[in-house]
């Protein structure tokens, strides 16, 4: 009789220690979490979330029956508060321009709003990513990091597969290193998401240069095909000049008689007004219409450079 007396009070003992001990851990989760919350009022963020999450794990470790209702109402606010502070913080970094911890502050919201069934984090947090992304590569991309610039327009893509300015700038990077064909490819799809402002005017940009260089080396068919696409994308003067001279060469007359004509109204007085005439004298020429040929080689007759080939077709063709 008497060991089982002492085992019974051992046992007593050992009870009241762990009740004790629960009550004393009931305590420190509690202190913890006044903790977290008076940083959370200082904007003490990385201490309030240390604070909460240490406060959480122990209210975990302890019986349901021990916490019993104001420890359960701990752990349901601390879960549904911690999201919330990463959220919070990840704002304020990305607010301060440190996007890249920002953005794992952000991540973690989006995780623990998850494990905690916290309503509307989660789809915050994701529409701020996206932006943040946009935001930072667009910095690179302002201070000529054109590889980093790229990395995280790409990142955006992958988010958000339809957002128009990132594939727009992503062109514009690719442009700047020397990817034409890299950056064409970027151009067209911003266009097929809507983008069009910018797009159709650097891809008009792009034809319009490559049918100048073609013209240089009097390729007409490049020239030709080219200025077209620029056209296509963006009317220009230079695009219409380009067209006209050569589909004239080309003996596309009816393409080159309007392309020369509409780069002629829009700029009567302009410096190579006179080859723009003849070239027109020409396109009539050959398609048989003396009158509108006669017309232009008239306006010739005082150019030094034209003067003799104007006398001498409107000699030929008998113009009045």
């Amino acid at each position: 009789m008497k060991s089982i007396r002492i085992l019974t009070v051992f046992c007593l003992t050992a009870l009241f220690s762990i009740t004790a001990l629960f009550g004393q851990d009931m305590e420190s989760a509690t202190n913890i979490y006044n903790e977290g919350a008076k940083a959370l009022s200082e904007n003490n963020y990385a201490t309030a979330i240390e604070s909460f999450n240490k406060a959480l794990k122990m209210l975990e470790a302890i019986t349901p029956e021990e916490r019993g209702e104001e420890g359960d109402e701990l752990m349901k606010e601390a879960k549904s508060i911690i999201p919330q502070i990463h959220l919070r913080y990840g704002k304020t970094l990305a607010a301060s321009g440190d996007i890249d911890n920002s953005m794992v502050q952000l991540n973690k919201a989006k995780e623990t709003a998850k494990a905690y069934s916290v309503e509307g984090v989660s789809e915050e947090a994701t529409d701020i990513i996206p932006q943040l992304l946009m935001a930072n590569a667009t910095n690179n991309l302002n201070a000529g990091k054109l590889a980093e610039a790229i990395a995280g327009f790409k990142k955006v893509i992958e988010l958000d597969s339809n957002n128009k300015e990132a594939y727009l700038y992503t062109a514009v990077a690719m442009q700047r290193q020397d990817d034409e064909a890299a950056a064409i490819e970027a151009y067209e799809k911003a266009i097929d998401l809507g983008e069009v402002e910018t797009a159709p005017k650097r891809l008009s940009v792009i034809y319009l240069t490559r049918s100048a260089n073609a013209a240089k080396a009097k390729n007409w068919n490049e020239v030709y095909a080219n200025a077209k696409k620029s056209n296509d994308y963006t009317e220009s003067p230079n695009g219409h000049k380009l067209i006209g001279l050569s589909a004239a060469q080309l003996k596309k007359y009816d393409e080159a008689i309007n392309a020369l004509e509409c780069y002629y109204a829009v700029d009567p007085n302009a410096k190579d007004k006179n080859s723009t005439l003849y070239n027109l004298a020409v396109c009539y020429e050959s398609k048989g219409n003396t009158s509108k040929a006669c017309g232009y080689y008239k306006q010739l007759l005082n150019d030094p450079t034209y003067k003799q080939m104007a006398e001498y077709k409107i000699s030929i063709l008998k113009c009045n």
